[in-house]
């Protein structure tokens, strides 16, 4: 298993945190408890796995964040899904800038992981996109209104 990575570095008032490989009950968050920041962005996108205990150690991890604003960034489908099931996954307050979502190509036959913006979503519908392999349109592969539940939160 790969183990969890942070990348940190500090621009201006925000700290930016990408995370890279596995969370689980191995990871260690230590380095990053107590940062002072304005804001904090989480960027998920080198996530890979994440397991009940990786859940845990999160939960317990963003209790101690001492930071006013918390954004999630480039969440992959596995985020998303733990972020609409898992209370407490996300801080109430936090925002949830973007995210990949699957879609599917009945033309090509290919599914494909598109990366959208929150403020892409209108009333939990997905928007049109097009297939990056073949350029026709795809479908969203999910049930919206489950998959976009994350937007009421």
């Amino acid at each position: 298993m790969k183990r969890l990575t942070l990348n940190k570095h500090i621009s201006e008032d925000t700290l930016n945190i990408e995370l890279i490989g596995n969370i689980d009950e191995d990871s260690d968050f230590s380095e990053i408890i107590g940062a002072q920041a304005g804001k904090i962005n989480f960027n998920f996108s080198k996530v890979e796995m994440i397991n009940s205990c990786g859940i845990r150690e999160w939960i317990k991890f963003l209790d101690q964040v001492d930071s006013k604003q918390v954004n999630y960034e480039n969440c992959p489908q596995i985020i998303i899904e733990q972020i609409n099931m898992v209370h407490g996954f996300i801080r109430p307050g936090s925002k949830l800038l973007s995210f990949y979502a699957p879609y599917y190509c009945e033309n090509c036959d290919k599914e494909s992981k598109i990366h959208l913006r929150s403020d892409q979503i209108h009333d939990k519908k997905a928007p049109k996109v097009n297939c990056p392999y073949c350029g026709n349109e795809a479908e969203f592969d999910a049930i919206e209104a489950s998959y976009f539940n994350f937007l009421g939160k």
